[in-house]
């Protein structure tokens, strides 16, 4: 069975996706996104928060469409055009790092982009942090910016 380091398969998994495939989820995972988020939790050593619906205690806001999202999620559901979303293929998450910033976040990682095993697209001017492994194909770039 797949894992990544420092995570359940509930905070990556939509609830209608756990529920069917349980810790099993993460053999959806793009490889790419599984590495990166494994070196991004060990180089930040912060705790990083993506769904927290099954959190006890019961967080003030709950959070459960910000990794891989199914044809069930609402968001996807009440789509009325054609979409896309790198969450709809396990290649996107969108986190928050106890602590800090979203900015402070992107500059981070802007700053470890060397490090980085694969490369990246963060999306700006968010209070949270996008990242997916949808980086064009032809860019020599660690980063691309949307």
């Amino acid at each position: 069975m797949i894992t990544i380091d420092n995570f359940e398969a509930w905070e990556l998994v939509d609830p209608y996706i756990y529920a069917k495939y349980g810790e099993a989820s993460l053999q959806f995972i793009d490889p790419r996104l599984k590495k990166w988020l494994e070196w991004f939790r060990s180089r930040i050593d912060l705790p990083v928060y993506i769904n927290n619906y099954k959190a006890i205690p019961k967080p003030a806001v709950i959070y459960d469409e910000r990794g891989y999202r199914s044809n069930m999620c609402e968001m996807v559901r009440n789509k009325k055009d054609l979409y896309l979303s790198a969450h709809t293929r396990f290649q996107a998450i969108d986190f928050d790092v106890q602590g800090c910033l979203a900015e402070e976040i992107r500059s981070w990682i802007k700053n470890h982009q060397r490090e980085m095993p694969v490369p990246i697209r963060l999306e700006r001017d968010v209070n949270w942090v996008h990242c997916d492994v949808c980086a064009p194909l032809d860019s020599y770039d660690k980063i691309t910016y949307f």
